[in-house]
C-alpha cells in the first residue's frame, strides 16, 4: 500500500452523470486543475445569489474574481474565503445607487 491518494474518479464517469458534470471534468482537465477541485455546488450557490441579490450579470463576474482571489492566495501559499466572503457580501448587498460616497467604497476596493 502507498501513502499516495488514488486519482479521483471523474465526475463524468458515473452513472447519472450530466452534461455540466462532463464540462467541468473537462475544463479541470484543460485548465490542468486536479480532478473534483471545482465544488460545482458552491459555484452554484455563489452565482445565483449574486444574480438574485446584485444583478444577473454579477453571477458570472462574481464567480471570476472568487477563483482568481483564490488562484493568488494559493499561489502565496494561503488558504482563501473569498467564495464564503463572496457569498456574505452579495447576500447583504444594498446598491448605494450611482454618485455615493459610498460606492466603490466596499472593503478592499481599490487594493
Amino acid at each position: 500500500m502507498t501513502d499516495q491518494t488514488p486519482p479521483a474518479t471523474p465526475r463524468g464517469a458515473e452513472p447519472g452523470s450530466s452534461v455540466l458534470d462532463r464540462w467541468v471534468d473537462a475544463l479541470e482537465a484543460e485548465l490542468g486543475l486536479p480532478p473534483r477541485s471545482v465544488d460545482v455546488g458552491a459555484v452554484l450557490d455563489l452565482a445565483r445569489d449574486a444574480a438574485h441579490q446584485v444583478a444577473r450579470p454579477a453571477a458570472p463576474v462574481t464567480a471570476y474574481a472568487v477563483g482568481y482571489a483564490e488562484g493568488l492566495a494559493a499561489a502565496r501559499g494561503e488558504s482563501s474565503d473569498a467564495l464564503d466572503r463572496a457569498t456574505s457580501s452579495a447576500l447583504s448587498w444594498q446598491d448605494p445607487g450611482p454618485g455615493s460616497p459610498a460606492a466603490g467604497a466596499a472593503s478592499g476596493a481599490g487594493s
